[in-house]
């Protein structure tokens, strides 16, 4: 795994840890199953999306104008 995707993945960790946690409970609980929203943190598009009842994280990377690779977490 390159330096980048370490980091990547730390990212999206954090962000699942907040979510899912206390802290990201009044985040969640207003988010509809099935919703996701889209924020720009750290340099990366993430798009969070609840499913099942948890925050789903996905790491968006725009490596060219034309596409979008994810990552998910």
């Amino acid at each position: 795994m390159s330096m980048r995707e370490k980091e990547i993945h730390r990212i999206a960790q954090m962000y699942l840890k907040y979510l899912n946690g206390p802290l990201g409970k009044g985040v969640m609980e207003h988010l509809k199953e099935g919703e996701s929203f889209t924020m720009r943190v750290h340099d990366e598009l993430l798009r969070i999306s609840k499913s099942e009842g948890k925050a789903q994280v996905r790491v968006l990377q725009e490596d060219h104008p034309s596409e979008l690779n994810t990552h998910s977490y």
